[in-house]
């Protein structure tokens, strides 16, 4: 990043700012009498308050930079991720926010345990909630070493080692309740940063979407540095980058049902005061995060539209460097380094940061919920007092929070939104379907919870680290969509299996009083 580069003031300002805020209200809230505090923020966060924070939490990298990242390198593929991203959220809102939240407890391993009374589906869902956790973590650190070497000029592994003390240490000490109040302003810092990515090409420069889809689709030939041949009309049309069906079903499907399955995006519904405020958060939520996706893809495809036309367009050297060597993870920042110079580089800068702050913290929170909360205190010691359960808490979080450096250092070299795409197919595999049985289907038995979570588990795994072993037809870029069928044949078939050997005796004895409580009105 030697090329051209000048100290960014603005960003270092608005930065400190955003950090000695962080540091305030961390040390505002650093008291946790219970662990319900720490990890609830006590359940009284109202619905705008949580709309904002699980957008922020949501809008993570993969978003801010990844979409339009993905957008610019991809076409008119690239929007399939914006599309699955928003369109998670309508399921979530039709099947599991108000009943999760109904039921009150305090992590997903939670409701898998004490549905089906299982400790074995509580050690599975730790395990769940811990892969979905690190295969996220991992594309935020990406994200914010990226980010730090064009804020500090500072080189990849020191950026991501500073990010993760920084995160350990607010939620560390914070827990969710001063979480929540960082997330709410970093949601509004990252959604203004995208908004005048949008607004200055659009309304001040003239680059509607007509022109620059057209502009694109009409360009054959190499493009500027590189001298790769770019063919404009497959760019712009399906299949440039996702040639297979089944692929691009997988995909959609790992997108849209990962999203109701992701550990740090349903524990906050646990924080709504009750199941009409938690549907009232979703409402909210679709609103913000439906607004950041239409912006998103607009600003990759304009920033291919400068890419391509180089110099004429009054593009800096080091710009268009920048963009050849890693247009897949900086398109963002450079769109805001072309159209605002200094200033809106560096509140594109702060807006990239806060998502990483953001959407790390979530998952340190509920990655420590299921060590601390799950495995520590309802596995190993169930009568531990609520002060020492608040000090395993902050222990998990310091421990959690320090495996985002191997992990940034692993993921250095990939695509963020891409990566955190197989995080999402973790999530649609295993979670999204025991919890949608778990929640609509009374005849679902404990072996069938299980299995589901085993072979949505096993199965991604397997088929994200093992893909070359696997023959072709078995080959998905992303595998979350064939997995997640696979689980919700395991979890029917086993509780069918179970039923049919057992009878009734196959069920939890409370089942239809917690379908009572998962459907019916508030309780007092």
């Amino acid at each position: 990043m030697e090329l051209g580069y000048q100290i960014p003031v603005t960003a270092l300002l608005l930065i400190g700012a955003m950090l000695a805020f962080t540091v305030v209200t961390t040390f505002m809230f650093r008291s946790q009498k219970t662990s319900a505090d720490y990890y609830l923020a006590g359940r009284k966060v109202n619905s705008f308050i949580n709309a904002s924070a699980i957008s922020s939490d949501y809008l993570s990298a993969a978003s801010f930079l990844g979409v339009a990242g993905v957008a610019f390198l991809f076409g008119f593929d690239g929007i399939i991720y914006a599309l699955g991203f928003f369109v998670g959220y309508i399921a979530l809102l039709l099947f599991l926010a108000s009943p999760l939240r109904k039921f009150g407890r305090y992590t997903v391993p939670d409701f898998v345990s004490e549905r089906f009374h299982s400790k074995t589906a509580r050690i599975l869902g730790v395990i769940g909630v811990l892969f979905i956790s690190l295969f996220y973590m991992a594309p935020q650190m990406l994200g914010a070493g990226k980010v730090m070497g064009l804020l500090l000029n500072l080189d990849y592994s020191t950026s991501i080692i500073i990010i993760a003390c920084i995160i350990t240490f607010y939620v560390t000490v914070g827990g969710m309740k001063a979480t929540t109040v960082n997330q709410l302003v970093q949601f509004w810092i990252l959604f203004g940063a995208m908004f005048l990515l949008a607004f200055i090409p659009f309304m001040i420069k003239g680059l509607t979407y007509t022109d620059v889809v057209k502009f694109l689709s009409e360009f054959k030939g190499s493009t500027p540095i590189t001298g790769k041949e770019f063919d404009g009309a497959a760019y712009t049309s399906p299949a440039y980058w996702l040639t297979s069906l089944k692929d691009t079903l997988s995909l959609l499907l790992a997108l849209m049902f990962g999203t109701a399955g992701l550990p740090h995006i349903l524990v906050r519904f646990y924080t709504a005061p009750d199941g009409k405020a938690a549907r009232r958060t979703v409402i909210y939520v679709l609103f913000l995060i439906g607004m950041f996706y239409i912006l998103s893809p607009y600003v990759g495809h304009v920033i291919r539209y400068v890419f391509l036309q180089g110099e004429s367009m009054g593009v800096s050297p080091h710009l268009m460097q920048w963009l050849a060597d890693n247009g897949k993870n900086l398109a963002v920042p450079v769109a805001g380094s072309y159209f605002g110079g200094q200033v809106l580089l560096g509140i594109v800068v702060a807006g990239a940061f806060a998502a990483i702050l953001s959407t790390v913290a979530g998952l340190i929170i509920a990655s420590a919920g299921a060590i601390g909360h799950d495995l520590v205190v309802n596995v190993f010691n169930p009568d531990m007092p609520e002060r020492s359960r608040v000090k395993v808490a902050r222990v998990a979080s310091i421990a959690v929070g320090l495996l985002g450096i191997p992990l940034g250092f692993w993921a250095e070299s990939m695509q963020i939104a891409i990566l955190v795409g197989l995080a999402f197919a973790i999530a649609a595999s295993t979670f999204f379907p025991v919890l949608v049985m778990g929640v609509w289907w009374p005849k679902m038995t404990k072996g069938g919870a299980c299995a589901g979570l085993v072979v949505g588990i096993v199965g991604s795994f397997f088929m994200i680290l093992g893909k070359s072993m696997l023959p072709h037809f078995l080959q998905y870029n992303n595998p979350g969509g064939f997995v997640m069928i696979l689980s919700f044949i395991a979890i029917y078939t086993v509780s069918k299996m179970e039923y049919a050997a057992k009878g009734e005796d196959a069920l939890p004895p409370d089942t239809m009083e917690v379908m009572a409580l998962l459907h019916g009105p508030e309780q007092a």
